[in-house]
């Protein structure tokens, strides 16, 4: 059988008594038991989840294959709302017992703490005559908080001054609460401090001893719960002592039950007890002993101690003061050395160093491939550590189901989530002596924050490569982008070089002689020669240089653009050049009004009249189609011809190749064009014809 103990942290005394307490019984009846620690998320309580699996995910049970749960309630549940939230969700078939607190419909284990309770607030007033009094309590909603400050408010009468802060049950808490209330109250001393846990009083101790006023330094302090730790303070701390070796049989037992189908009582109550001792004010409670130099004061309950027995108790104290020093030592050396670690391997010999020096003998640590937000429900085993095998350190860490993992365990283990925030990065499994659980805790925080700050590293290192790699990719883009635009510069010098050379070339050769022409033929009417003849050939030389004139001029820039828009400009081209050359020529427009501005219509115009006339003149072609259609994301000039085509103009760009023999002025000229529109430019030559398409981008406007 196997049994699970769920709780928060076994990092302070109170949890750790009641796990000492229920592990011995547990081992007395040869049950295994799996401790449960930092389970969830402090932003997940038990009252957000809705359905029995959430539970059983919470609780964890099925992960580590238990057959029952201990809920250590008055830890983990912090109000009605969440215990309403466990009953709401899980049967009486749930195997599950409540410790410390109440729930209904589940075996629950309280401590009667209000006769004691009411014990010791008569025993401050009556006995010590104390008159201002201060309680500092739990959550407000927790059951134990409620009913010790419900017993509080009894004893507040007109004589009687006592305020009430609420906290966390914690040392903490305590420090905060009775540091702000010195501040607020600097100049008026209580008579005495009463704490609901003696965690509490412990953070409250701290604070009075280093407050400078005499008066608030004799200020009482009582406490509740009797953890070992109160037996050591200085002076003693008067409590009220729970049963916690009672508290563990009890709850063993009746999970047992339980899970065997058993009937158990709904609630088992269990009597708490007044322990008077120094800090209450009381000095006749108090043994003193001198050994060599050092001053110990220790707490006698009923009797009076043999020197023999003083000793004793006295020595031991001073070895276990002496080897918690010692294992702090080696936690900060731990937390130390892994500040300087760059690799995950590197954690692992620094830690297998931290655990033979604890002596410890069960331990492993699994680390998440990715953080997540719920335990998962595999992860790398990186650190195996037992009593069978030995030690293992995995350079390639394998992947273990924990479900299976915890199947195959055979001994008791507590678990102890490693986390960052909201995020689990890990979890490690170990047994060790219960004075060292807390010493555990603190070095699972370290390795948590180092594997956290490593998966960082790790994360940065891997976005600044790919962002090596991406400005490698953009360098070798825009060094691609500056040589085609160096080329595309030069070709632009080159083209309109060219075009005022056939400019020049076309006004000399053809409108300047025409003209001459004229002007002999003016001549010879000037000088009496027969004129009257030759006035039909001159009006017929100056009709052909007007329309050549005109030609040349309609080539610079077609009015038609203006007047008729595109659509109207292309119909007019066709018809001009398939009256000129007899082509079959095929027109086909699926746009109305063109959607680009005048300088990418005229671009476009010039791209479709180049290749019109190239199909013309060089391919042949008994066919030509030209197209134009607009897409969501396009506009789309085409021509087609199925003339003769040269497919070695397929293999380069023209402009970046330099090549003049492929790189005709047309040709290079619509690829300018195309590029100045960031057009897609599509240019495809073969034996059966050829196709020029541009496709210009609708969101570009030029």
């Amino acid at each position: 059988m196997r049994v699970e103990l769920f709780l928060n942290n076994l990092d302070e005394a109170y949890q750790i008594s009641m796990y000492r307490a229920i592990r011995n019984e547990v081992d007395a009846l040869g049950i295994e038991l799996v401790c449960v620690q930092h389970a969830m998320p402090d932003r997940y309580h038990l009252d957000r989840l809705v359905h029995k699996r959430d539970l059983e995910r919470f609780l964890m049970r099925e992960r580590v294959g238990a057959d029952g749960v201990l809920l250590l309630t008055s830890v983990v549940i912090r109000d009605d709302n969440e215990a309403t939230s466990v009953v709401r969700m899980a049967d009486r078939s749930f195997p599950l017992v409540s410790i410390g607190g109440r729930m209904f419909d589940f075996p629950s284990i309280v401590v009667n703490g209000r006769a004691p309770m009411e014990r010791l607030l008569e025993h401050l007033i009556q006995d010590h005559g104390y008159r201002k009094l201060l309680f500092l309590c739990g959550p407000e909603r927790n059951q134990d908080s409620c009913e010790r400050e419900a017993v509080f408010q009894s004893f507040i009468n007109g004589g009687i001054s006592g305020e009430v802060i609420h906290g966390e049950f914690n040392e903490t808490s305590g420090m905060v609460l009775m540091r702000d209330y010195i501040a607020a109250h600097p100049h008026q001393p209580l008579d005495a401090v009463i704490a609901a846990s003696d965690t509490i009083a412990l953070g409250v101790r701290r604070v009075l001893d280093a407050s400078r006023d005499p008066g608030w330094k004799r200020c009482a302090l009582t406490g509740f719960d009797d953890i070992p730790q109160s037996h050591l303070e200085l002076p003693a701390l008067t409590t009220i002592h729970q049963p916690f070796d009672a508290m563990g049989k009890i709850a063993v037992r009746l999970l047992c039950d339980s899970i065997m189908g058993k009937d158990t009582p709904l609630v088992t109550q269990v009597e708490a007890e007044l322990r008077l001792r120094n800090s209450c004010g009381c000095k006749d409670m108090a043994w003193k002993q001198r050994e060599r130099g050092r001053y110990w004061e220790l707490t006698c309950d009923t009797q009076e101690l043999s020197q023999e027995t003083a000793y004793s108790v006295t020595h031991n104290a001073a070895q276990n003061a002496l080897w918690q020093e010692r294992c702090l030592s080696y936690v900060s050396v731990f937390g130390q050395d892994l500040t300087s670690v760059n690799t995950i391997q590197e954690i692992i010999p620094r830690l297998r160093f931290f655990l033979t020096n604890l002596g410890v003998e069960v331990f492993y640590l699994f680390i998440n491939k990715q953080p997540s937000l719920k335990p998962p429900g595999s992860s790398a085993l990186v650190l195996k550590r037992d009593k069978e095998d030995g030690e293992l350190a995995y350079k390639n860490p394998p992947n273990i189901n924990l479900t299976t993992f915890f199947t195959g365990l055979d001994s008791s283990v507590c678990l102890y989530h490693l986390r960052s925030g909201n995020e689990y990065i890990g979890l490690i499994v170990y047994d060790t002596q219960n004075a060292l659980h807390p010493h555990i805790c603190s070095a699972a925080i370290f390795i948590a924050n180092t594997i956290k700050r490593l998966l960082i590293l790790e994360k940065e290192q891997r976005w600044a490569k790919q962002l090596e790699k991406e400005v490698a990719l953009r360098t070798r883009d825009l060094n691609a982008e500056a040589k085609r635009r160096v080329a595309v510069e030069a070709e632009v010098l080159r083209i309109s070089e060219l075009e005022r050379l056939r400019f020049s070339l076309d006004l000399h050769d053809d409108i300047c002689q025409r003209l001459a022409g004229i002007s002999m033929f003016a001549r010879s009417l000037a000088s009496g020669l027969s004129g009257i003849s030759l006035l039909p050939e001159l009006s017929d030389m100056i009709d052909e240089t007007l329309q050549r004139t005109r030609q040349y001029a309609h080539d610079s820039f077609p009015v038609e653009l203006d007047t008729f828009g595109l659509r109207g400009a292309l119909e007019s081209l066709c018809n001009t050049i398939n009256h000129a050359c007899r082509c079959n020529f095929h027109w086909l427009a699926l746009t109305e009004k063109s959607p680009l501005s005048t300088r990418q219509d005229i671009n476009v115009y010039r791209i479709i009249q180049e290749a019109v006339q190239n199909a013309v003149k060089h391919s042949g072609a008994s066919r030509i189609s030209v197209e134009i259609e607009m897409s969501a994301l396009f506009f789309i000039a085409r021509v087609r011809d199925n003339g003769k085509g040269k497919p070695a103009l397929n293999s380069e760009d023209p402009i970046l190749a330099g090549n003049k023999q492929c790189a005709g002025l047309g040709l290079r000229s619509m690829r300018y064009r195309a590029h100045q529109l960031d057009a897609e430019y599509v240019f495809n030559s073969t034996e059966q014809g050829t196709l020029v398409e541009t496709r210009v981008p609708l969101n570009i406007r030029r």
